[in-house]
């Protein structure tokens, strides 16, 4: 399996969609080694950052629009 295709298929397990070798065959949820569980947790982990840091930014934009503070 080709490095961009193995950074895809854990991608899309960090997402949860499956995703198979080619589009004919259903997608199969292997246990994946912890190097890539690692990688997944660092995905997982940057998304839910960048939209707390996200909403924290909009929350506190509304807040000086409004005269909040």
């Amino acid at each position: 399996m080709s490095g961009q295709r193995r950074w895809l298929k854990l991608w899309a397990r960090t997402v949860g969609m499956p995703v198979g070798i080619d589009d004919n065959d259903k997608p199969e949820f292997l246990p994946i080694t912890q190097s890539d569980v690692k990688k997944a947790l660092a995905f997982r982990t940057f998304w839910i950052v960048l939209h707390v840091i996200t909403c924290s930014m909009i929350i506190i934009g509304n807040g000086r629009t409004l005269n909040v503070w």
